[in-house]
């Protein structure tokens, strides 16, 4: 990538950004679709797909969910970083919001919101002015960032520490979690509750499916759909179906 491009392409993502801040970049009634490289390798290998996973994600990022998580434990920061560049110009193109997992640093690089464990929350706050982690200096504008909580004191210290969203899970019975009994229904009214007093968006995630999300409250911003997005032969059937499934709640 030139200099130019990369300016053009920073330029770009700034006026996103600016005009996001507004409300979280996971808005209310939003879809968003949470990478999982070890489920997307397994179904590539089992339907002896010809395409690459980085085609793979192009390809559900042309199906038009409002974010794509790119969660991506796996990588090293470089191969992270390699895939970023290659998943952004077609994220632009299409006007799908990418949010960086776990890297704050990269997010301030592209100038994308990042979201974040409560830890990596409260050890980044520390080394800033106030704890509030949305005035990292190392951005011309705050930094727009999300948690993902488990508990109402977790959630509490996500919006002490200056969270524009939330992400509870998980919900159901996942495969991502196999035996680990999902969140009680008492304990997420009380989040959902703190989050509305606070005005901050909470997402769903763990379990979501076109089955279990008519049990959802209506009180969610929207839902993270993780490994069932990343086993799908028609990605814009499947996405087309989440909305008109979305829309009817």
């Amino acid at each position: 990538m030139t200099t130019s491009e990369s300016d053009t392409n920073k330029a770009s993502m700034n006026t996103k950004i600016a005009a996001k801040k507004q409300v979280s970049p996971l808005a209310p009634m939003k879809l968003t679709y949470v990478t999982h490289l070890p489920a997307l390798c397994e179904f590539l290998k089992k339907s002896n797909a010809t395409d690459s996973a980085t085609d793979y994600l192009k390809t559900l990022i042309c199906a038009k969910p409002d974010n794509v998580l790119l969660r991506a434990k796996e990588l090293s920061v470089q191969d992270y970083e390699k895939l970023l560049i290659e998943l952004l110009p077609v994220a632009n193109k299409e006007d799908v919001q990418l949010i960086v997992s776990h890297h704050i640093d990269l997010a301030v690089k592209y100038d994308l919101p990042v979201q974040l464990s409560v830890a990596e929350c409260i050890e980044a706050a520390q080394t800033v002015t106030g704890g509030v982690l949305s005035q990292k200096t190392l951005r011309p504008t705050p930094l727009p960032f999300g948690v993902s909580v488990h508990s109402l004191p977790e959630a509490k210290a996500a919006i002490t520490h200056g969270a524009d969203w939330l992400v509870l899970g998980h919900l159901f019975p996942s495969r991502c979690k196999p035996g680990l009994t999902p969140r009680n229904s008492e304990e997420c009214r009380h989040i959902l509750k703190l989050s509305a007093t606070h005005r901050i968006p909470i997402h769903g995630i763990g379990g979501i499916n076109f089955s279990t999300y008519p049990q959802l409250s209506n009180d969610y911003a929207g839902i993270c759909v993780m490994t069932e997005t990343m086993e799908q032969t028609d990605v814009e059937s499947y996405t087309k179906k989440w909305r008109e499934i979305m829309a009817d709640k």
